[in-house]
């Protein structure tokens, strides 16, 4: 196996192949975003765990899932359900996303479905992420979040969206055991009534709010 690359199986036909692996990234950045895209270097590695078969076309996530032949030829896996999402990283990440829907894989689907949106937001094509997180948010509503965590990450989904009258009020309403999930709640909704869709991290909803750590 070359330098610069890693040796990965195809879920569909059974190829394997060599993928040439972007180089890791020498920045570094503190903050998560609210919708726990990571910092610099993990930012990168998003770009280092997605592939796409050389024979069939099939996307390859970080482990082996399979796929039939007939779901990776079909138009919907093709056109990404018709969102026709420009090829990349992001357009694999989404196929990736309905071929763990397709297994039952809900929480991994999710997962799939918010990366392909951090990828478009790394290129600013806000069009595609929105695409992108409208899929999650019609994922989510097959399974509740579990916990504050989870739940914040969906809120601020919604929010860059443009979905947040789809928010179901008790999510809104609710008093959550920590203080940090009421934090960056009320954070959300004060964005939210301001219309704003931008991503924001942390520290930057630390400000929002005049808290000083």
């Amino acid at each position: 196996m070359s330098e610069g690359t890693v040796e990965k199986t195809c879920g569909c036909c059974g190829c394997k192949f060599e993928a040439a692996v972007p180089p890791a990234s020498d920045k570094e950045g503190d903050w998560f975003d609210l919708d726990q895209r990571p910092p610099e270097p993990m930012r990168s590695d998003l770009y280092r765990q997605i592939f796409r078969c050389p024979q069939c076309g099939a996307a390859v996530g970080p482990r082996l899932r399979r796929a039939p032949e007939d779901f990776v030829k079909s138009e919907q896996y093709i056109t990404c359900e018709g969102n026709d999402l420009p090829e990349g990283c992001g357009a694999d990440y989404y196929r990736l996303g309905m071929t763990a829907e397709r297994d039952g894989d809900l929480a991994t689907a999710f997962e799939a479905f918010l990366r392909a949106a951090w990828v478009f937001d790394d290129a600013a094509d806000d069009a595609s992420a929105v695409k992108c997180r409208c899929r999650c948010i019609a994922l989510g509503e097959k399974f509740p979040p579990t916990s504050g965590y989870e739940t914040l990450v969906r809120v601020d989904i919604y929010r860059r969206a443009g979905k947040w009258n789809d928010i179901p009020q008790k999510v809104l309403s609710e008093r959550y055991p920590d203080s940090l999930t009421n934090l960056i709640l009320e954070f959300e909704k004060k964005l939210a009534r301001k219309g704003d869709t931008k991503a924001y991290d942390l520290e930057q909803c630390f400000a929002g709010l005049g808290i000083k750590r």
